[in-house]
């Protein structure tokens, strides 16, 4: 799971609360976070040269996600500005984790979220190997 120093993140997305992503106490509603790691993740990715199409749907492949964890430690509120801090965790054979810090504009953390993310063959929907541009990719 990540560690709560930002430092430890080389890649933040700043994002602002939407008064819909709230509850009735106006803070963050807690399945909100795991779509601010979807805008993390892709962002991420796409800063890495990541190609969606390229890179895994025109090779017959695509990915899901297998699991996801959150930890929350402070409340984002309507109308905080936040940074999704997003790295890569372990690569393994047919899949790898993100870890992310998401961090209110004043530094302080409010969730440490970790998602593991599986390459699927397109036709059978099973599990195959990272493709090793990809690979590559994950680990530099």
């Amino acid at each position: 799971m990540p560690r709560s120093a930002s430092a430890d993140f080389p890649f933040a997305y700043r994002q602002r609360v939407r008064f819909g992503e709230t509850d009735m106490q106006g803070v963050v509603y807690y399945a909100n976070y795991l779509l601010y790691a979807e805008v993390g993740r892709f962002a991420y990715l796409q800063h890495s040269g990541f190609d969606y199409r390229r890179d895994l749907l025109d090779q017959g492949l695509d990915f899901t996600i297998a699991s996801a964890t959150v930890r929350y430690l402070s409340p984002l509120r309507y109308p905080d500005e936040f940074d999704i801090r997003v790295k890569v965790g372990a690569v393994r054979h047919s899949s790898w984790s993100f870890e992310y810090l998401v961090t209110r504009a004043d530094g302080a953390s409010c969730a440490e979220i970790e998602t593991a993310q599986v390459v699927l063959d397109r036709e059978t929907g099973r599990p195959t190997r990272i493709p090793a541009a990809l690979a590559e990719r994950l680990r530099a």
